[in-house]
């Protein structure tokens, strides 16, 4: 009994001095280092299955927000993305079919400039604010934290079924960022997901309107569990409800405030506490009772949580944030929607 005791006390004690010397220079880290090459292979295909991790350039090692190299990775990821979706687009047929629905504007009432997004789907936009405009979403985006403050977009039924495939893209910096945004390497090896405001999902019938939601402006820090938990949760059932109701505004962001902490090699990325996502359905001619609904969610592993335990009303999203939500909505439909979270509203067949 006493020579098994010695016996397991050595292996205990070789294992502990195994653990503690593999990742040092010498003869045992030489070791480690030849038989985790072995499985080196297998350990990047799982990762190249992570849908948060994109390749990124080589130059990004050396690149910083002032000088040339900066440009270079912004001009070198946008050119190679805008390659592949050219490559995909003959695939995509369904884009053909729908895409006078996607980018003609002159059919849109109660829109301005802003193309397919009507004035009152937006946030109240104050002088000085950095509004950047894609084809089919909008956003302020908020160089002190390099994230955006609210991405807006057009969710329509159509938009989610199609052919397009995430799997090529890669996380692009968005050249319309007046100050430059940050870039997909500020989030290598943090722990943090590069999460979508706007979801690829929400645009599988064309290739281009999914690709352009992988611009960094469009991204922030999302716990891993809570991105491709809860918050994905969220993502598919607002695309049922779309598909239900045929058309929907969303609008999602990160509640920001001064001393959030920060992650990135490059620029300083806000980490947000929090998110919220809110829907609005607004079809004066369909006859049908306008309606909005909130989620405020914590950026954390949220494991066994329903989504419902999250809904709030808008107003309590603007107490949160500071910002003014669906400020050119008829003053009375705005008070009624804000101040509603009814969660059986949305559930409930139509």
């Amino acid at each position: 009994m006493k020579s098994n005791r010695i016996i397991l006390i050595l292996i205990f004690f070789g294992i502990g001095y195994f653990l503690y010397f593999k990742e040092k220079s010498g003869p045992i880290g030489n070791f480690w280092k030849v038989v985790t090459g072995v499985f080196e292979s297998k350990s990047t295909k799982s990762e190249e299955k992570n849908p948060y991790k994109a390749p990124e350039p080589d130059i990004e090692a050396t690149a910083t927000k002032d000088d040339k190299n900066y440009e270079d990775v912004a001009t070198a990821t946008n050119k190679k993305s805008e390659q592949k979706s050219e490559d995909k687009e003959e695939e995509t047929s369904i884009f053909d079919k729908i895409k006078d629905k996607v980018f003609n504007t002159d059919t849109q009432e109660e829109s301005s400039d802003n193309g397919e997004i009507p004035d009152f789907a937006l946030p109240a936009i104050r002088k000085g604010d950095e509004i950047i405009k894609h084809k089919n979403y909008i956003l302020r985006y908020e160089e002190d934290y390099e994230v955006p403050a609210w991405v807006a977009h057009k969710l329509r039924g159509e938009y989610t079924r199609g052919t397009a495939s995430r799997g090529d893209n890669q996380f692009m910096p968005d050249r319309k960022v007046k100050g430059n945004s940050a870039l997909s390497g500020d989030y290598s090896s943090t722990g943090y997901d590069r999460g979508h405001l706007v979801p690829a999902g929400d645009f599988k019938c064309c290739q281009e309107l999914m690709t352009e939601t992988f611009y960094m402006s469009n991204i922030a820090p999302q716990v891993p569990d809570f991105n491709r938990g809860i918050w994905e949760n969220i993502e598919s059932r607002m695309r049922g409800w779309a598909v239900r109701d045929e058309e929907l505004f969303i609008v999602t962001g990160p509640v920001l405030r001064k001393g959030l902490p920060t992650i990135g090699r490059y620029n300083n990325v806000a980490v947000p506490e929090y998110f919220y996502k809110i829907a609005l359905f607004y079809q004066p001619k369909s006859g049908k009772k306008p309606r909005a609904i909130a989620f405020l969610l914590p950026n954390e592993a949220l494991f066994g949580k329903r989504m419902n335990n999250y809904v709030v009303s808008v107003d309590e999203v603007e107490k949160a944030t500071g910002l003014d939500f669906f400020a050119k909505l008829p003053a009375d439909i705005q008070t009624k929607v804000e101040a509603s979270s009814d969660w059986a509203a949305w559930t409930k067949i139509q």
